[in-house]
């Protein structure tokens, strides 16, 4: 065994985490094999960790995919050392690839398809969804330009699809799913981004109660039903000015119940979420990037369990646009408990890897 450096986690939000996938990025050259990398605790148990290029023309440059328990405010201490007793994993991922890539653990199954969109999610035999997702821009699907890119171990999936519009701006559609958690995280980046560009993730939920229930993570929680056969959907708007404070509102219907303002983005960080309730299962959605030039949010619910996050642009940033959500799939929820932590995903552990450091 050779030490290499070490690897830092802390938990910097009072969130309890079980289990909870984090990555680094590391620069290895000279390294015989990354497949020898390791991790360990500071109890001397060894972690199980994915390594993967970054880049296939920088081979020394990799991403090391993990997962780890924290209490509220604790700091671990990770040993990196090249040793070939790597750790199993306990329920791997396991990818086919076919007309969609399917992923399969014991409990839960997803599958996408070629243009990174949800396909089919089936947790514990529950069906979750019951068509594609879809994502649009100003009503407009992106047409592909090459093959997607896999990336696939035991611990992390991550599939990419690169392609265009048909006013030339291009765009890249990221997906990425981990052994450890139920969830999806669907990022869209738009390369040359438009002034007034309206971005809309579709999905739709396999609705079988006569009564949906829901909650908002901003203005501290809020409750809402919808029933089925009912004209009405739940609203949240959200707007986001150059400077000053950010505006939302809940409304039902043409009604709107609740108003209120947060001082600061990092402050709206953490209540950038919502559940979709349905008897016993839950969609629980935390929207993870908002770009800069986003100027409002909306997300529309429906009682038969379509769902809309919408973001539109101002003015465009001279950069990429990256907008994102983060759907976490559950079954067995109680339905006014918000029993899920939307926030744990909000706001991740931070990971450092000691400065300055090379494999030799």
């Amino acid at each position: 065994m050779s030490a290499l450096g070490q690897v830092s986690v802390r938990e910097t939000h009072g969130v309890r985490r079980f289990l909870y996938p984090l990555s680094a990025e590391i620069d290895l050259a000279g390294l015989p094999s990354s497949d020898q990398v390791t991790l360990a605790s500071p109890d001397g148990r060894t972690i199980p960790v994915q390594v993967s290029p970054l880049d296939h023309r920088n081979p020394g440059r990799i991403r090391l995919d993990f997962a780890v328990s924290l209490a509220p405010y604790e700091k671990l201490q990770l040993a990196l050392s090249s040793d070939q007793s790597a750790a199993a994993f306990e329920d791997p991922l396991n990818v086919t690839v076919g007309k969609t890539f399917r992923i399969a653990q014991r409990r839960f199954v997803t599958e996408f398809d070629k243009k990174s969109m949800l396909h089919q999610v089936v947790y514990d035999g529950v069906r979750h969804l019951t068509c594609p997702s879809a994502l649009t821009r100003n009503g407009e699907t992106m047409a592909m330009t090459a093959d997607p890119d896999l990336s696939a171990g035991p611990l992390a999936a991550r599939i990419r699809a690169s392609g265009s519009y048909g006013d030339g701006c291009d765009a890249e559609t990221r997906l990425q799913t981990t052994a450890c958690k139920s969830w999806v995280v669907l990022r869209h980046l738009l390369l040359q981004p438009r002034a007034s560009d309206e971005i809309v993730f579709h999905l739709q939920l396999a609705a079988v109660s006569p009564v949906l229930t829901a909650d908002f993570g901003v203005g501290g929680g809020i409750y809402g039903k919808l029933e089925a056969g009912g004209s009405e959907e739940l609203s949240w708007q959200s707007d986001f000015p150059r400077r000053g404070t950010i505006r939302w509102s809940i409304s039902a219907g043409d009604r709107t119940d609740y108003t209120g303002e947060v001082k600061t983005s990092d402050e709206y960080a953490a209540q950038r979420w919502f559940h979709l309730i349905d008897r016993g299962k839950s969609l629980a959605v935390a929207v993870t990037d908002v770009p800069g030039a986003c100027r409002e949010m909306t997300v529309k619910l429906r009682s038969d369990g379509a769902v809309q996050i919408r973001f539109g642009l101002g003015e465009s940033d001279s950069g990429p646009a990256v907008f994102g959500v983060c759907c976490h799939f559950l079954n067995n929820i109680p339905a006014l408990a918000a029993a899920t932590n939307p926030q744990s995903i909000l706001l991740p552990p931070l990971v450092e890897v000691s400065p300055g450091f090379r494999g030799e």
